[in-house]
């Protein structure tokens, strides 16, 4: 009778046990959030503007002087996403896309700044640099949203 009774306790451990397993998840990187993935994108519309609107100038009239507001603007915009990053738990890849970014904007207007221009060959390629950065951004979020089953924010933030 006490060989059944630990056998029945056992048995009910091992149930509860597995229960318990089974309802547990690991996460191992941020959950998904939507106004995340709008501003990736709206950062990446006015980086590629502004090389649109650079390349739609003629190269004798790139002066560095022309493009440091926008230049500031966009940094300011890019140091946002570094840190909107940088505050989310298990968000380090993503942070590291943006830390990216940043980098490349710092560098792109130092030289901007010491040449007092940019060749249409340096502005297209820039431009696709900058889509490839924003894209693998972009996707990243995304890709949160598929590994979080069931869950789902708004644009404004909102768990639903």
């Amino acid at each position: 009778m006490k060989q059944n009774a630990l056998k029945r306790t056992l048995f009910a451990l091992l149930v509860i046990a597995s229960l318990t397993i089974c309802a547990c998840t690991v996460h191992y990187v941020a959950d998904y959030d939507a106004s995340m993935k709008e501003e990736v994108i709206e950062v990446a519309k006015e980086v590629d503007q502004f090389w649109g609107a650079l390349l739609d100038t003629d190269a004798s009239s790139r002066k560095y002087e022309f493009y440091k507001k926008e230049y500031n603007e966009i940094e300011t915009d890019i140091r946002g996403l570094v840190l909107r990053n940088e505050i989310r738990p298990m968000n380090k890849e993503t942070t590291r896309q943006a830390q990216i970014a940043l980098e490349l904007w710092c560098e792109d207007r130092r030289i901007h700044k010491k040449n007092d221009t940019f060749s249409d060959f340096e502005a297209k390629s820039h431009r696709k640099q900058y889509l490839r950065v924003f894209t693998a951004m972009a996707k990243g979020e995304e890709a949160k949203n598929i590994s979080t089953p069931n869950v789902s924010v708004s644009p404004k933030g909102e768990t639903k």
